[in-house]
């Protein structure tokens, strides 16, 4: 149980700094007082002191944090904000765009939401915004948010710039030389950069628990740093070696990827988590784990509020803690090795981040653990060779270009597994965090109990039983996935259908204002975006598997 003695300390970190965000300092300083009491009641004095000492520096960095943001003047009548773009611009449900302004001094970045993009505004660049200082919706230290214009004064510099390069050079040599199906996924599995994936592709990923894969994580961090430890380990290097084979390849992706705040967190829980593998005598992997949790709260008291981080923790402490137990279970069916493990590792990361997914979202996907099983056997080979692909593009003569061909089939299969799995009737369904608590119970008592077969066929029969409701509720026949909101896309706007081609990178949506007679069938580009004719063909429902509904009623 020696692991276990940081948990405490971790737990009143992490809910001291939340208490202290979400309600006041007193609440987080009540928090970090009960679990030094049952500390004390379980007659650890040493934990209840390492607990309270750590959970008082969390409560009071967080409250210095939120004073010193809400004491910020950004001006009133017109608010000014300068600062740098923290990670890439999104589009939000109103239609307006979304950026995150890291300002000098200020202790958390600062939402903005402007109606126009302008050229440049990019992760890294220095811009200036400006409009009415209004109050944020999002739970965390920054109690401001900025509507109005936003005005880029300058391109990235330094590291931000080469990482910007690298993304737009990758993402152009992967446009050009592979297909529809993996332009959006071999940037984002390898780099993070969805800007080539659909609406449509990301929902998929969504539906179907893939989208991780498309975040620069712990995950991509563990695959790069093992892969480097391993070809050490080939070459002879011991225990030092390893480490800084790993390290140096660490550093090698966090340089390509980019200095942003995601990244820097994967990177050190991935640092964290590679040192508890690599010199398990010395540190446990909940020891690690905790230490991480610790490390990153303090120094960023945002992440104790965000589902982000909460997923990412509880992702990896479901692994550690159920895979074991898992493993043991399922070794009775006599599947092959590679199978079993797959299955423990998606089992019990699903069970550990399903509540939090259904807090978070109200729905739960039923094909999440089918869906990472499936592509588990190739997701690292991606991320590795992905990885090699972008720095060979870096140089001329194309040498990137072998890579790319062996990726090619890999994310293939992903994008087939996502699309096929998002289109099934019951794919996703509406559930609380209870709900998911009760059938993950039931899960594991069947395996406790040694009926694996059985559970297993129960577990099957209940995701029939979801997808036969999907069809008989599914509002229009054929359709069971979502509708898409289309103000949430970057859409293409042109006056002709000849004036399509060629397509501008990102696209997710392209709009043809000419009039004309009422198609018969959807359209879209060679490359799969969906182009709708709403002066011809009227209002357009598009879903989330790429699929559309004209207003005609072709299909």
């Amino acid at each position: 149980m020696g692991e276990l003695r940081l948990v405490p300390a971790a737990l009143a970190v992490w809910a001291g700094a939340a208490c202290c965000i979400l309600v006041g300092a007193w609440a987080g300083a009540l928090a970090v007082a009960v679990l030094c009491a049952a500390a004390l009641a379980l007659r650890e004095p040493g934990q209840a002191l390492l607990t309270a000492g750590l959970g008082a520096a969390a409560v009071a960095t967080a409250g210095l944090r939120v004073r010193a943001a809400a004491a910020w003047e950004f001006g009133r009548a017109r608010a000014e904000v300068a600062g740098t773009l923290s990670g890439p611009v999104k589009r939000v449900a109103s239609g307006a765009y979304l950026a995150n302004v890291s300002v000098p001094g200020y202790p958390a970045p600062v939402p903005v939401f402007a109606e126009a993009l302008p050229p440049g505004a990019v992760s890294g660049a220095r811009v200036v915004a400006t409009g009415t200082l209004g109050e944020s919706a999002r739970a965390g230290v920054n109690p401001y948010t900025v509507n109005g214009g936003l005005e880029v004064v300058g391109p990235p510099q330094g590291l931000a710039a080469f990482a910007q390069h690298v993304r737009s050079t990758f993402a152009a040599v992967v446009e050009a030389k592979v297909g529809p199906s993996s332009q959006g996924l071999i940037p984002g599995m390898v780099l993070g950069d969805v800007s080539l994936q659909s609406a449509a592709e990301q929902q998929a990923y969504v539906d179907t628990g893939l989208s991780h894969l498309s975040a620069v994580s712990g995950a991509n961090i563990a695959v790069v740093t093992s892969f480097a430890a391993v070809a050490a380990a080939a070459v002879g290097l011991g225990l030092r070696g390893r480490l800084a084979c790993s390290a140096a390849a660490l550093l090698l992706y966090a340089g390509l990827v980019g200095p942003e705040p995601s990244v820097l967190r994967a990177s050190v829980s991935g640092l964290v988590g590679l040192v508890a593998v690599l010199a398990s005598r010395q540190s446990e992997p909940v020891h690690a784990l905790c230490l991480s949790v610790i490390g990153l709260v303090l120094v960023d008291s945002d992440l104790a509020v965000h589902f982000g981080f909460a997923l990412s923790v509880a992702a990896t402490a479901g692994i550690v803690a159920l895979f074991p137990f898992l493993y043991r279970a399922l070794a009775v069916t006599r599947w092959p090795d590679i199978l079993v493990r797959a299955l423990a590792v998606a089992v019990a990361a699903d069970a550990a981040t399903a509540p939090i997914v259904a807090l978070m979202a109200g729905r739960v996907s039923l094909v999440s653990v089918a869906a990472n099983v499936l592509v588990a056997p190739v997701a690292g080979a991606v991320t590795v060779l992905g990885l090699a692909a972008a720095t060979l593009c870096l140089v001329p003569g194309g040498l990137e270009t072998p890579l790319l061909r062996l990726v090619e089939p890999l994310t293939w299969w992903v994008h087939t597994v996502a699309r096929v799995g998002a289109s099934l009737p019951g794919a996703t369904v509406e559930a609380g965090p209870l709900a998911v608590l009760v059938a993950y119970g039931w899960i594991a008592a069947g395996l406790a109990a040694g009926r694996v077969r059985l559970t297993a066929g129960a577990a099957c029969a209940a995701c029939a039983l979801a997808a036969v409701a999907g069809l008989g509720v599914a509002a229009l026949p054929g359709h069971h996935a979502r509708p898409v909101d289309t103000a949430t896309l970057r859409a293409y706007v042109v006056d002709t259908k000849d004036d399509v081609e060629p397509v501008p990178p990102g696209t997710q949506l392209v709009v043809v204002l000419e009039g004309g007679a009422p198609h018969a069938r959807p359209v879209a580009t060679r490359g799969g975006i969906p182009v709708i004719f709403p002066n011809r063909d009227g209002p357009v429902v598009l879903y989330s598997d790429g699929t559309q509904r004209l207003g005609g009623g072709g299909a």
